[in-house]
C-alpha cells in the first residue's frame, strides 16, 4: 500500500474507534438510568415506604410514636443512599446527579433523626423546625428528578 493509502486507512479506524467510544458512552449512560430508575422505584413501592407514607397521613400526636416513624424513615433514606451509592454510576451527565440525590437521601435521613431526637428531649420547637427542613430538602428532590428524566430519556 502505497503511504497516502496507509494514513487514509489509519484515519478511517481513528474515526470508526471515536464513533464507537462515544456510542458506547450513550449506552453506558442508558444501561445505568435503567439501573438507577428500577433502584429508585424498588425504593418507593418497597413496604417500608407505603409504610412511611401512611404514617404521615396519621393523626397520632404522640412524640415517642412520631419520633419512632421518624428513626424509621430516616432508616429508609438511608438504605437508598447505600442503595445510590452501590450503583457506582460513571456516565458523565448522570453520574453528578445520582451523587446529589444520594446526598437528598442522606440529608433527608440526618434530618429525621434531628426530628426523633428533639421530640425524645421534648423541644417541640426544635422538632417542628428540624421537619421544615426535612420538607424543604424533600422540595429539592423534584427538579433533580427532572433533570434525571431529561437525560434518561
Amino acid at each position: 500500500m502505497t503511504r497516502p493509502a496507509v494514513a487514509a486507512r489509519a484515519l478511517w479506524c481513528a474515526l470508526v474507534l471515536a464513533l464507537a467510544a462515544g456510542g458506547c458512552g450513550k449506552f453506558q449512560q442508558a444501561r445505568e438510568c435503567g439501573t438507577f430508575v428500577k433502584t429508585v422505584n424498588a425504593w418507593l413501592s418497597s413496604p417500608q415506604a407505603q409504610n412511611d407514607a401512611a404514617a404521615d397521613a396519621g393523626a397520632t400526636s404522640d412524640p415517642k410514636q412520631i419520633a419512632a416513624q421518624a428513626r424509621r424513615t430516616a432508616e429508609h433514606y438511608a438504605e437508598l443512599s447505600r442503595r445510590l451509592a452501590a450503583l457506582h454510576v460513571q456516565a458523565e451527565d448522570l453520574a453528578p446527579r445520582v451523587k446529589r440525590y444520594e446526598k437528598i437521601a442522606d440529608s433527608a435521613a440526618q434530618t429525621l433523626r434531628e426530628v426523633a431526637e428533639a421530640l425524645d428531649h421534648g423541644e417541640l420547637e426544635k422538632a417542628r423546625q428540624k421537619r421544615v427542613d426535612f420538607d424543604t430538602v424533600a422540595q429539592s428532590e423534584a427538579p433533580l428528578v427532572k433533570e434525571i428524566n431529561g437525560i434518561c430519556r
